[in-house]
């Protein structure tokens, strides 16, 4: 699924393997959050570049630091689910005016990378994949502190 993913991203815009990564990253970092399970069983492990998925690096790193090209089709014929297409389409939408480096920035600022880098040494080669309770945790904090600053009141009736 991560590489169907992949290619939803792309059929927006060219761009190169670590914009790519994040993308594929906040998408699956979000519907973990939102839906409590995973979007995909590919994992990602803390790199100092940010989150990053080995396999998904693997299949584009040809590209080293050049533009993946854009995928000539439409969205439907690669995500057939529209829930999951409108889903995917908000968290390109959210992101799509970052570059890679603002993606980085911002990857590296939160606390799953955090956490998953504090237990490495420096310029350990061995990853440390991003713990998905750190990510749902960091997330649900991000939604809280948006509503709070919206001043959104949940209300629960109690029968």
């Amino acid at each position: 699924m991560i590489y169907k993913i992949a290619k939803f991203m792309l059929a927006y815009e060219t761009m190169n393997n670590e914009k790519l990564q994040k993308l594929c990253y906040y998408a699956y970092s979000w519907y973990l959050t939102l839906f409590n399970r995973r979007l995909f069983s590919k994992r990602f492990q803390a790199w100092a570049e940010g989150p990053v998925c080995p396999e998904l690096y693997n299949k584009y790193k040809i590209y080293e630091g050049k533009l993946i090209p854009m995928v000539n089709k439409k969205l439907a014929e690669i995500i057939a689910e529209e829930d999951l297409r409108d889903f995917l389409e908000a968290v390109y939408f959210a992101h799509k005016n970052l570059t890679h480096d603002e993606l980085k920035i911002l990857s590296c600022s939160e606390e799953p990378w955090l956490n998953a880098r504090r237990s490495m040494k420096e310029n350990e080669l061995e990853f440390t994949y991003i713990n998905d309770k750190d990510i749902i945790s960091w997330h649900t904090k991000k939604i809280m502190q948006e509503m709070s600053k919206e001043n959104i009141c949940l209300t629960f009736e109690i029968k």
